[in-house]
């Protein structure tokens, strides 16, 4: 058996950055560090960071649950959106170990805004609370989109299932712009990248 070199470790591919760690592959996508560097312009890092810990809350929690059950990792990729996890081997679990792995997220980010509120960290309390919760939508690849449409299987004709799912996208991302908006008050840089990434979410074809 022939040992890998580093160059067949490490490759750039177009506007990624791919490592082997074994069989998992780490991606890190150019817009991740594109628009770590917009939170830097804007807001000094503060929120930009804090997001990103969140997000990495929310995937380390998906992962911990992974391990737990066993289901392989394929990729890690950090991208502008944030941060994916990817298993070919999710969609052979059961459907408890599937839901049990979507809902991880977002409890973990719920248990970290409890920590982080009684630790007085008000702004990480927040921005976890709405990284659990946006992440709750039954929108594009959600965690929210995976779980209902896990219910929705069980529960309804097959005939029923895309329009139930694009239905239920609609009302969400309607119900999340007047939240965003009323919220948010006048545009800034965070509210327009939120927004954006709602639509991009929900334009995608994949709810």
């Amino acid at each position: 058996m022939t040992k890998r070199s580093f160059s067949d470790k490490f490759r750039i591919k177009f506007c990624m950055i791919q490592i082997d760690f074994g069989k998992i592959k780490l991606r890190l996508d150019f817009t991740f560090f594109a628009v770590i560097a917009l939170f830097m312009l804007t807001d000094g890092g503060l929120f930009g960071l804090s997001a990103l810990a969140a997000c990495a809350l929310h995937e380390i929690s998906h992962l911990i649950v992974m391990i737990i059950f066993s289901i392989s990792v394929d990729t890690i990729t950090f991208y502008g959106a944030g941060i994916k996890i990817s298993s070919k081997e999710i969609y052979k679990s059961s459907g408890f170990k599937r839901n049990a792995v979507f809902l991880a997220g977002s409890v973990g980010n719920f248990i970290f805004a409890v920590i982080f509120w009684l630790f007085g960290e008000r702004p990480a309390a927040f921005i976890n609370l709405f990284t659990g919760i946006f992440n709750l939508l039954p929108i594009g690849e959600y965690d929210g989109a995976f779980l209902l449409k896990n219910f929705v299987i069980r529960r309804c004709k097959a005939e029923n299932v895309d329009f139930i799912m694009n239905a239920a996208g609609a009302v969400s991302a309607a119900i999340s712009f007047a939240l965003i908006l009323f919220v948010g008050g006048k545009p800034s840089f965070t509210l327009i990248t939120t927004v954006v990434y709602i639509v991009s979410a929900f334009c995608s074809g994949k709810i």
